[in-house]
């Protein structure tokens, strides 16, 4: 078989989180073989096929976190139950993009907000411990529907 070798830009886990890449270059992550592009502006460019990454969090009660553009999923890992905890979706999506929500221990009331511009159904709710929520993000009307 007759073919020609490509080979993209690639660096560990800490290096790419610090690289700022020129726009549409592909890099590969050789700890978990992830890919990323770059934007041109976003150190660690944006991860391919996950929606955005997730974040990691340990919020107190009355806590509000607010996702930045093309976020995944944020897992939320507090000391104890959250009396309250507000969530502001990601300002910019790609169209069918997901964005989860889960936790190790109850959220009570979990108020889940759309970025500016946006729509979010389904925003107002209680999360179990070890529960979770997603909604996925529809382009053409800037809304973000509700899954589980």
């Amino acid at each position: 078989m007759s073919h020609t070798q490509v080979q993209l830009a690639r660096g560990n886990s800490a290096e790419i989180a610090s690289y700022t890449g020129p726009v549409a270059e592909i890099v590969v992550n050789t700890d978990d073989f992830t890919l990323h592009v770059q934007d041109g502006s976003t150190a660690g460019g944006h991860p391919v096929g996950t929606g955005g990454g997730y974040s990691y969090q340990q919020p107190a009660s009355g806590t509000t976190l607010t996702a930045p553009a093309y976020l995944g999923a944020y897992v939320i890992d507090p000391a104890a139950t959250l009396a309250a905890l507000t969530v502001v979706a990601p300002p910019d999506a790609n169209d069918g993009q997901v964005f989860e929500l889960s936790t190790t221990q109850a959220i009570t009331a979990l108020s889940v907000s759309p970025a500016a511009g946006q729509s979010l159904i389904g925003g107002a709710l209680l999360l179990a411990a070890d529960g979770g929520v997603a909604w996925r993000f529809r382009a053409a009307n800037n809304t973000w529907y509700r899954r589980f």
